[in-house]
């Protein structure tokens, strides 16, 4: 992949994921980008199913299934 093609990508994904950059040698089992994944995926998720508007930043971090559902649900 073209060098400015790799920035313009990174720099999509982590404005995606609302993060401040991601690098190409990150590993996402040890940085916060497996959990932007996954609060990405759950946005997107409650948006179709739920109609509901939640920020990824709202959804990072969340102990149990209840926390998550009083977050994302209200």
């Amino acid at each position: 992949m073209p060098e400015t093609r790799a920035k313009e990508f990174l720099a999509a994904l982590a404005d995606v994921l609302e993060v401040s950059s991601i690098g190409p040698a990150d590993d996402y089992r040890e940085t916060p980008l497996w959990g932007s994944l996954t609060a990405f995926a759950l946005k997107v998720m409650l948006k179709q199913r739920y109609r509901a508007e939640v920020a990824v930043r709202d959804l990072c971090s969340f102990r149990s299934a209840g926390e998550l559902m009083e977050r994302a649900l209200g």
